[in-house]
């Protein structure tokens, strides 16, 4: 090789009989990896959806057990509160008992009130003598009385209301309860107090289902709130306690948890595999019903949906032939654009980019290349080709700003009445920057608009005719005076559509902008008379819309100097004066932000900013303050301090001329001064 980079050169398509020798080893891949992916993604899917479906499913039977589950607990609750009524009618009768001779027995029995055969038995309870009546079974006595009974009479007495005990064991055998309530005499003392005891399972005060529960609707436990057992399937656990059962007593935990703020708690269901377990409280005693649903029960009928629908499992192994199918199908295409895609002199694998000249290699040292291969060679020239294009149009860029910042001559490109480009001497010229101008309608740089529609009108026949055309205008200075020049415009056809140089030369007229007329010899600002034309000319470039280089409207800082009349009184005027060219230097210091400076008259400056946001507006008039008050010059042995009273106005359209704008200013700034001076104040009212 001579070192010279290689180029493509192009080859003969091959023919049709060859087309199945350039499937490489990638497109069998893509073959398999493609449906595969399908496959699994497909299945991942469904396995997603039966997940969520099974979710959904379990919430319901969570949010159906509950229910069901408070509704029990309500029922066994309201039959707990009818014997509770029963009792009451029973303590009205046995009331006279508690006030008469302590040897008389209670007249229940011996009148043969019939709601006394609602309990299994009643004990009595008046001072020290605690005896029973049995109703149903046989014997009495003292000694017939049960701890838990004793205990229950007991706090009956000292707390004269109804209480109902926790369930222990009688001495007649099974579980019980009883029920106490206190006797009053007349007076509403507490006299004595009677129980009643009822077998859990008797007169139906517990269902019978809680004993004998059928085996599809899981297991119904009831037990107390401190987790004694008090119905359960197994006989043999009734009366103990959950510590034997891990389930229940994890059950009880978690209520025992949500009830730690008090107050009645709905019912609740937890998912405790393999349990569906749902837990609700009976509003009487506080006692829980505990329904437990295996997993298996629970999810029955999900299962019977879910076996109908066998044929979804058919889904991805579809999608994945027809995937195949698919591919099989467009990659015939591949292949023949692979075969006519021309190869380089040299082949080389193509895994990564490479950067320099393409090396020739001994066709025998390697297999050909695959499809793989050949697209990426072919890649790599075109990524080669666009770099160089991009080195290319760099360094065209950078040409052309060397030329717009550098050149001598004033020109701009323009794009319709857009400015695309501008020269920095043109710019210049202007008083603008080049970023100011670009991007802008050309009409903003018209002194008038119908200076401009003529102009534009002469111009036209010759660029239609002779693709160039010259002639005058005058164009608005950033200060608003004029500048007369000579325009030379030339069609850009090739280029774009509308697109064309145009070219200026400036006039006389330029001298305007620094009449001696419109100049303050003093300070050698702009003047009164100049500022007022510089406010006129952005007046109306607001008005009609033209300015849009600031997104808002520009600035008028009006600043008035406090003490002027005592430095002039004890220094001199002549002093005065230095002070005075001192301020105009500090306002110059503020005119790279597009700062228009100018002395009004006597010690009255203005500063208009148009590219400058009320907070930097402030945060500059804060700096000037700051600057001049912290000068404090030394005139004729004497130290005077500076201060500037400053008046900020923002115009916009509303004004109606500048006079407008320098009297609504002009009252801002006396408005810092009667506050103290040393300070800026914004006019915020519009003038009328």
């Amino acid at each position: 090789m001579d070192g010279r980079q290689a180029h493509w050169q192009p080859d003969s398509p091959p023919p049709v009989d060859d087309l199945r020798d350039t499937a490489g080893p990638w497109l069998w891949r893509l073959w398999v990896v493609v449906p595969l992916m399908v496959l699994l993604g497909t299945a991942l899917v469904q396995w997603l959806a039966i997940h969520a479906s099974q979710q959904t499913v379990i919430t319901q039977l969570s949010a159906q057990q509950a229910d069901e589950t408070e509704m029990l607990a309500r029922m066994m609750g309201s039959k707990l509160e009818q014997s509770q009524k029963v009792l009451g009618a029973l303590a009205e009768t046995a009331a006279p008992w508690v006030q008469g001779p302590a040897s008389q027995a209670p007249p229940l029995l011996d009148q043969g009130v019939a709601a006394t055969r609602y309990f299994d038995s009643l004990v009595f309870a008046r001072g020290t003598q605690v005896f029973r009546r049995h109703v149903r079974d046989a014997g009495d006595g003292d000694d017939a009385v049960e701890p838990t009974e004793r205990d229950l009479l007991r706090r009956v007495m000292v707390d004269g209301k109804p209480l109902v005990s926790e369930p222990f064991r009688s001495a007649s055998g099974g579980p019980s309860i009883a029920l106490g309530i206190p006797l009053r005499d007349r007076q509403g003392t507490v006299r004595g107090a009677m129980a009643g005891v009822l077998r859990l399972q008797s007169q139906s005060l517990l269902p019978v289902s809680l004993a004998t529960t059928p085996p599809n609707s899981g297991q119904l436990v009831l037990m107390t709130a401190g987790g004694v057992l008090i119905s359960h399937p197994d006989p043999a656990r009734i009366l103990g306690t959950t510590e034997d059962d891990r389930l229940l007593a994890q059950v009880l935990q978690r209520w025992q948890e949500r009830s730690v703020s008090g107050g009645a708690q709905p019912a609740q269901s937890w998912w405790l595999a393999p349990h569906l377990v749902s837990v609700a409280q009976m509003p009487a005693a506080r006692w829980l019903v505990v329904r437990v649903m295996p997993h298996e029960q629970s999810l029955q009928s999900w299962g019977r949906q879910w076996r109908s629908w066998w044929w979804l499992l058919l889904m991805p192994l579809a999608l994945a032939a027809l995937t195949w199918l698919w591919l099989w199908t467009h990659s015939r295409r591949f292949k023949q654009l692979v075969a006519q895609t021309p190869l380089p002199l040299a082949p080389a694998p193509v895994l990564a980019f490479a950067s320099g000249p393409v090396q020739a290699a001994d066709p025998a040292s390697g297999p050909p290349p695959d499809e793989i291969d050949r697209m990426g060679m072919h890649l790599q020239e075109l990524g080669q080709q666009r770099e160089s294009l991009a080195e290319q149009l760099r360094q065209q860029q950078q040409l052309s700003e060397s030329v717009l910042a550098h050149a001598r001559f004033s020109f701009l490109l323009l794009q319709g009445d857009q400015i695309q480009q501008v020269s920095q001497a043109l710019a210049h010229l202007l008083g603008y920057s080049r970023q100011d101008l670009q991007g802008q309608p050309v009409r903003m740089l018209a002194m008038a608009d119908q200076d401009f529609d003529e102009a534009w009108t002469q111009l036209a026949p010759d660029l239609e005719r002779l693709g160039s055309a010259e002639t005058s205008v005058v164009l608005r200075h950033q200060s608003g005076a004029p500048v007369t020049v000579s325009l030379h415009l030339v069609n850009i056809a090739d280029a774009g559509p509308d697109l064309r140089w145009c070219f200026v030369r400036a006039g006389q007229a330029r001298v305007a902008a620094l009449s001696p007329s419109r100049m303050d010899k003093l300070t050698l600002l702009p003047n009164y008379e100049a500022l007022l034309l510089h406010l006129t000319a952005l007046l109306q470039a607001r008005r009609e819309g033209l300015d849009q280089s600031s997104p808002s409207a520009p600035v008028l800082f009006y600043v008035n100097v406090d003490n002027m009349s005592a430095i002039n009184a004890l220094a001199g005027h002549a002093q005065g004066d230095l002070v005075l060219q001192h301020v105009a230097r500090q306002l110059q210091l503020l005119q790279p932000f597009q700062g228009y400076a100018a002395r009004v008259a006597g010690d009255k400056f203005a500063l208009v900013l148009r590219q400058c946001s009320p907070e930097k507006a402030h945060e500059l008039a804060a700096q000037l303050c700051d600057t001049l008050q912290n000068w404090q010059p030394q005139l004729r042995s004497k130290h005077f301090v500076v201060t500037v009273s400053i008046g900020l106005l923002q115009m916009d359209a509303t004004f109606a001329d500048a006079l407008q704008v320098v009297r609504a200013a002009d009252m801002a700034s006396y408005s810092a001064k009667r506050q103290g001076g040393n300070r800026a104040c914004w006019r915020e009212a519009k003038v009328a």
